[in-house]
C-alpha cells in the first residue's frame, strides 16, 4: 500500500482500559480482538483517547505491543509517539518502530507554546521527519496543545517533505484551509479527526478519520466511508448526521469517560479512565445509556 491508501479508512483512537489505576492489558487484547471483525483501516493507540500522557514510557510500548501482536494481519498500525522535545520525540519513535508500527502521529509540542511559531514547529517536525525510521503525520489538536493551532503555511510546507505524509486535524477550523495549502504533487492526506467533521471532510478531499466513535461502533463508523466512496453520498450523510447526534450524546460530551462508558454498555471493556480523570457519575452514565437506547444500539 502506498502512503494514501495507508490512511484511506478509520482509525480507532485506541483507548486505553484501567481498573484501580492499573492498565488492564487482557481488555485491551480483547477490545482489539472484538474489533478486528469490522472493516478497519488500522489501529492507532497512545493518543489522547489512549490517554497517553498518563501513562509511563514502559506502559506506552507495553501497550503498543498489545494491539502490534492482536491486530489482525494487514491493519496499518500508527502509534502516537509526541513528546515536548524534538530528541524525545524521535527516541520514542524509534522505540514504536522496533514494535512494527508503520506510522507515527506527532501531537504539536505546546508547554512553551508562546515561543512556538511557525518557524519552531517547521524545525520541530523537519527534525523529526528527517530521523524518523517511519513516516510522521502531524496531529493538529490544540484542545489537546494548550490552543496551539497548526497554521495553514506550516502544512504547506510540511506537506513536500518525503517522510511526512499526512496530517490528523481535530481543530474547530475548516479543513478545507488545509487542503488548499498542500501542493498539488505532494504525497500528503488529511484526516478529519472526529466524527463531527468526518463527513465533511471527505466531501473536500480527506481520505480517513481517525474516530473516537469507532472505539464501540467500529462497523457504523467504517460504513459512512464505504458509502462516499461508493459514490452513495446522500447516505453516507444521512448516517454521518446520525452518528453525530449519538456522539454529541456521549464522546462529545463527556470525552474520554463518555466513550469507556459507551464501551462498556456494548460490551466492550473500556473500563475506567485513570486520575486525574473520572469515570461518569451514574446520572451521566444514565444519560449514555439514554442516548443509546433511543439510537437502538441498546436493547
Amino acid at each position: 500500500m502506498n502512503h494514501k491508501e495507508k490512511l484511506t479508512g478509520v482509525f480507532p483512537p485506541v483507548m486505553t482500559p484501567f481498573l484501580n489505576q492499573e492498565i488492564q492489558y487482557d481488555a485491551l487484547r480483547f477490545n482489539i480482538e472484538k474489533m478486528n471483525t469490522a472493516d478497519l483501516i488500522g489501529y492507532m493507540p497512545l493518543g489522547s483517547n489512549g490517554e497517553f500522557r498518563s501513562l509511563t514510557d514502559e506502559e506506552a510500548l507495553q501497550v503498543a505491543k498489545v494491539v502490534k501482536e492482536t491486530a489482525v494481519p494487514g491493519r496499518v498500525i500508527m502509534f502516537g509517539t509526541g513528546r515536548e522535545s524534538a530528541w524525545a520525540t524521535v527516541e520514542f519513535t524509534k522505540r514504536c518502530a522496533d514494535i512494527g508500527m508503520d506510522l507515527a502521529s506527532v501531537l504539536a509540542p505546546h508547554y512553551f507554546k508562546a515561543r512556538m511559531d511557525d518557524n519552531a514547529l517547521l524545525a520541530y517536525f523537519t527534525y523529526i521527519a528527517d530521523r524518523s525510521p517511519v513516516p510522521i503525520l502531524m496531529y493538529n489538536a490544540p484542545g489537546f496543545a494548550a490552543g496551539l493551532l497548526i497554521s495553514p503555511a506550516v502544512v504547506g510546507k510540511l506537506a513536500q517533505h518525503p517522510n511526512i505524509v499526512g496530517m490528523k486535524d481535530t481543530s474547530k477550523e475548516d479543513i478545507q484551509i488545509y487542503i488548499d495549502a498542500v501542493p498539488f504533487e505532494a504525497d500528503f492526506s488529511l484526516l478529519a479527526g472526529s466524527i463531527t467533521k468526518y463527513y465533511d471532510a471527505l466531501t473536500k478531499g480527506a481520505v480517513g478519520g481517525v474516530l473516537s466513535l469507532a472505539n464501540y461502533m467500529p462497523e457504523l463508523s467504517c460504513k459512512i466511508g464505504e458509502l462516499f466512496f461508493a459514490g452513495k453520498k446522500d447516505e453516507a450523510k444521512a448516517l454521518s448526521d446520525k452518528a453525530i447526534t449519538l456522539n454529541e450524546k456521549t464522546s462529545g460530551k463527556h470525552a474520554v469517560a463518555g466513550v469507556k462508558a459507551a464501551m462498556n454498555l456494548l460490551g466492550y471493556k473500556g473500563l475506567e479512565p485513570r486520575l486525574p480523570l473520572l469515570p461518569l457519575p451514574e446520572e451521566e452514565l444514565a444519560l449514555v445509556r439514554d442516548a443509546l437506547e433511543q439510537g437502538g444500539y441498546l436493547k
